[in-house]
């Protein structure tokens, strides 16, 4: 069974997301805690929700499971 996190960060909204264009549009993570080596997040268009390695989307899982435990 997958569970959806609402509150998925967008990589289009994100000050980590970084574009280089070699041929074409290549997006990738530049956030230092990402546990993808490459952090690729697409090519010619960034995803529509961020990547399950995403330290960002992490962080949030563990602020609603800390905000329960309380």
């Amino acid at each position: 069974m997958e569970m959806r996190n609402d509150r998925a960060q967008n990589c289009a909204e994100c000050e980590f997301a970084r574009m280089y264009d070699f041929g074409s549009r290549i997006y990738y993570c530049d956030h230092a805690n990402r546990t993808d080596d490459m952090g690729k997040l697409g090519v010619g268009e960034l995803p529509k929700e961020s990547p399950e390695w995403c330290p960002l989307r992490e962080r949030g899982d563990n602020q609603d499971t800390d905000a329960d435990k309380g």
